[in-house]
């Protein structure tokens, strides 16, 4: 539905919704306190899916030597920037621990696997190549 056109799902979801909110229909009043434990579980429902829909994204086949990278970005990339910010954090903008380390987990590297050595990211086409004036 929305491939080659300058949309994407997410973007998709957030317009329905807002069109859907917009609507003259009853919506129920939802209280993220009142309602902790239904919008914790719903919360946890959504990664699920979104991290599903990012693992089918891979484009690698299953092997070590082909996630070697994968890996890597994972298992040292993304805790050393963590860890970095994290005490950057503490230390420098004098941050409780707690707000720190939710500062690094925010600002960490989204998904390392989009990384292009990983084989999710698109991989250039022709098209995409050339230079403002048309020549390659």
């Amino acid at each position: 539905m929305v491939a080659g056109r300058p949309l994407s799902v997410p973007l998709v979801f957030l317009v329905c919704g807002m069109v859907f909110h917009a609507l003259p229909t009853p919506v129920p009043d939802i209280d993220p306190v009142r309602d902790r434990l239904w919008v914790e579980h719903l919360t946890e429902v959504c990664v699920v899916i979104s991290l599903m829909g990012a693992g089918l994204a891979l484009n690698r086949p299953f092997g070590r030597r082909r996630w070697h990278t994968t890996w890597r970005l994972l298992g040292l990339t993304m805790p050393l920037t963590v860890a970095a910010t994290g005490v950057l954090a503490w230390l420098l903008l004098d941050w409780p621990p707690a707000a720190a380390l939710l500062l690094a987990a925010v600002l960490a590297p989204p998904t390392p696997c989009s990384h292009p050595r990983c084989g999710s990211a698109r991989r250039p086409t022709p098209s995409t190549t050339r230079t403002r004036h048309g020549s390659r």
